[in-house]
């Protein structure tokens, strides 16, 4: 087996054979280690046979054979890596780089790519708006109801102007791009700051403020401000005239701030100038119950403010120069007051510094503008709860104004004493809809310097009572765009806060619920029950935040807005329950339940509002058309009422079914915490921006006894 002729040679082909089909091996030199068959196919596919005739013969060539493959050329050797090294350069041939313009150029590029991207994300808003609106008509249509009818519009403020042109920042009451909705401007001729300021007009004025405030009804206006808090003492001729809510000053909030904390409390009042106010002494204390030589007010002057001079000089401010000694000047009077627990900004001029004033301080800061939402929030459309797709959205367009716009050419040429050169690029003004950048400054250093702040929370204290809350219930985490904690008072029946009075024990589970839900970050405290104002000053006396007990505290806001013939509509689950609360009610909210300009009407009648005193899970699409019938009736037979107010905590659910129903303002308990919140939230349109942190919108559900320990409860009378 070592040898012999049978041995292949060493070259022997290696092919494979089968019968007749033979295929060579052939070697690849470039691939060593892969070789191909050579095919040679004599008779294509068939193969000898003793058994099968004979076949022609074929040639011996191959009937098909591979060209050959024609070697690759083995790579080069790679050549030593040497790594490089910069040459050096001559101190003398050192090139030169202008540093400041390539940072100009950096900067440029940059400011031209935010600027491209808010121009796509304005974009994104308007493509969403328009399929949000599409599915929205769909939805309707699904509904039964007839798409292409008009909605609603979307509420308009409007607001009197003295006869005064200057370029108002952001912020300031004469600034568009101030509002979270459209506004309506007016100039009357010959009004000025010193006549109003006195308090009088001449007859020529007289006429003009009435046709100023009849203009902005025709136009559509919900409600009327002015731009000027020493209007005020025009407030009872304006609410005459007009049949929409009036508020000639943001010096109206005053009652409803003092209402909500406790009287050794004080609350700080910022003006464009301290002297100023004392001649408003009678109208402010007739028409806003503050009276400016009580100790409980602080007035505080701005006029010493560098650089906030400018305002009396008609010149435009600088809001980054004055913001620091704005902030100062609270600072310093804060140090002086420790008892300071609120800020109310009287002047116009004032809100563009209410941000930086509430980041610094930690306060509560109401001003011109929170004023005006509180009005118009009256009229719109809550999208959390309640019915849809009945009032226009606002389209987050900024109307340009010029000073005498809405005039008559006579009135501009002949009436107008100001005719400045000021006109309003709206193009220009930052808006968080458009999307528009505003440029580095003071105020946005200062803001990196703060920690961002807590966004705020609101605090329910809850009855020993357990029930399915709808959405716009007090007691459902949904009805808010802000976070909200609970806390329920172990033995705090319905009962015992209709009676007005709690055991000792109830007493001290309710006082500590106040501490904790305080030490939990709550902005606000409020209760889940409108007899709970029964125990606002046992929980005001412990808290150092605003407490609410009662949407009732809304009141003295509602009844200086209109005519003293003109009457409020108070909408409780039962009527008969209130007059057990007639001097709770006369002394913290100002409200009489015997007056004849309140017009008290219970819903125990109305088909399917029973499951509010059985503790059930109300039907709320099933009693919503009862709860307009039976309101629709009221108003035929007292054409006299301008306003709801919904005193039960249970009944917000049906506010936006009300104000399409009748077209009047409707308040609840959910626009009176959102009055007191927006004290606390950063105003995105203007000011210091992005120091507070945002609301996540993740509602966080809630069960009876959550957040109490097991000993408490234990002591719970309704457990989940």
């Amino acid at each position: 087996m070592m040898g012999g002729s049978s041995a292949p040679p060493e070259h022997a082909d290696r092919g494979l054979s089968l019968g007749s089909f033979h295929m060579p091996h052939v070697s690849m030199p470039h691939m060593p280690h892969m070789s191909m068959p050579h095919m040679h196919m004599p008779h294509m596919f068939g193969g000898s046979s003793s058994s099968e005739p004979p076949k022609p013969e074929v040639s011996s060539q191959p009937a098909c054979s591979m060209p050959a493959l024609t070697p690759v050329a083995p790579l080069p050797a790679a050549a030593p890596y040497t790594p490089w090294v910069a040459p050096a350069f001559a101190a003398s041939a050192a090139p030169t780089f202008d540093v400041e313009g390539l940072l100009l150029q950096a900067a440029q590029s940059l400011t031209n790519r935010e600027e491209s991207m808010t121009e796509l994300i304005s974009a994104q808003i308007e493509l969403g708006s328009a399929i949000l609106k599409a599915a929205k008509k769909r939805a309707r249509i699904a509904k039964g109801e007839d798409p292409d009818k008009p909605l609603k519009q979307h509420p308009k403020l409007g607001v009197i102007r003295l006869d005064y042109d200057y370029p108002p920042a952001e912020g300031d009451i004469d600034s568009p791009a101030s509002y979270g909705y459209s506004c309506i401007y007016r100039v009357i001729p010959g009004l000025t700051f010193e006549m109003a300021q006195a308090g009088k007009f001449t007859e020529k004025v007289s006429a003009a403020f009435s046709e100023g405030i009849k203009y902005l009804e025709q136009q559509g206006a919900s409600a009327i401000t002015g731009d000027c808090g020493f209007m005020m003492a025009f407030q009872v001729i304006a609410r005459q005239i007009a049949s929409k809510p009036v508020f000639m000053s943001s010096m109206c909030q005053c009652v409803i701030a003092a209402t909500a904390f406790d009287p050794k409390d004080k609350i700080m009042i910022m003006t464009a100038n301290s002297a100023t106010l004392k001649p408003q002494k009678q109208t402010l204390l007739e028409h806003c119950g503050f009276n400016v030589e009580d100790a409980r007010f602080i007035i505080v002057g701005c006029q010493d403010v560098p650089g906030f001079d400018a305002v009396a000089q008609g010149a435009k401010v600088d809001i980054d120069l004055v913001t620091p000694g704005m902030v100062k000047k609270a600072n310093d009077t804060i140090m002086r007051n420790p008892s300071i627990a609120a800020i109310i900004l009287e002047c116009t001029e004032l809100p563009p510094y209410a941000d930086a004033l509430r980041a610094e301080t930690g306060l509560p800061v109401w001003d011109a503008i929170t004023c005006a939402d509180f009005y118009i929030n009256g009229f719109k459309d809550n999208p959390r709860f309640g019915i849809d797709d009945w009032q226009d959205e606002w389209d987050h367009e900024i109307e340009a104004y010029h000073f005498g716009d809405h005039l008559t050419t006579k009135d501009k040429e002949q009436g107008l004493i100001h005719k400045g050169p000021h006109e309003m690029d709206v193009s220009k003004v930052h808006n968080v809809y458009h999307g528009l950048k505003q440029k580095k400054t003071a105020m946005e250093k200062k803001k990196k310097q703060l920690e961002k702040k807590q966004s705020p929370i609101l605090g329910i204290v809850r009855l020993d009572y357990n029930y399915p809350p709808a959405a716009g219930d007090i007691d459902c985490p949904a009805s808010y765009g802000y976070d909200c904690i609970y806390r329920c008072v172990p033995g705090l029946t319905f009962e015992m806060a209709q009676a007005g009075k709690m055991t000792p024990e109830v007493k001290k589970e309710f006082k500590l619920a106040i501490k904790w839900l305080e030490a939990k970050g709550a902005s606000g405290i409020t209760g889940d029950c409108g007899f709970m104002m029964a125990f606002q000053n046992i929980a005001r006396d412990i808290a150092a935040c605003p407490v609410f007990m009662s949407s009732m505290v809304q009141c003295p806001m509602l009844s200086l807005a209109f005519d003293k013939f003109d009457k409020i509509l108070i909408l409780t689950a039962n009527s008969e329950t209130l007059k057990p609360q007639k001097d709770q009610l006369l002394s913290h909210c100002g409200f009489d339940v015997d007056d004849n300009r309140f017009v008290i009407r219970g819903c125990q009648e109305v088909p399917g509002f029973d499951a509010v005193a059985l503790g059930e899970k109300v039907d709320v699409e099933y009693v919503t058309p009862g709860m307009v019938e039976m309101t629709q009736a009221i108003l035929k037979k007292d054409p006299k009422i301008r306003v709801i107010l919904l005193e039960c905590t249970e009944l917000p659910p049906y506010s936006d079914a009300l104000r399409q129903a009748t077209g009047l303002p409707v308040y609840d308990a959910i626009t009176c915490a959102d009055f007191f919140i927006s004290a606390y939230l950063d105003n995105p349109r203007f000011g210091l921006n992005d120091w507070q942190g945002k609301f996540d919108g993740k509602i966080k559900e809630y069960k009876l006894g959550q957040n109490l320990s097991k000993a408490e409860k234990d002591k719970l009378m309704f457990a989940d």
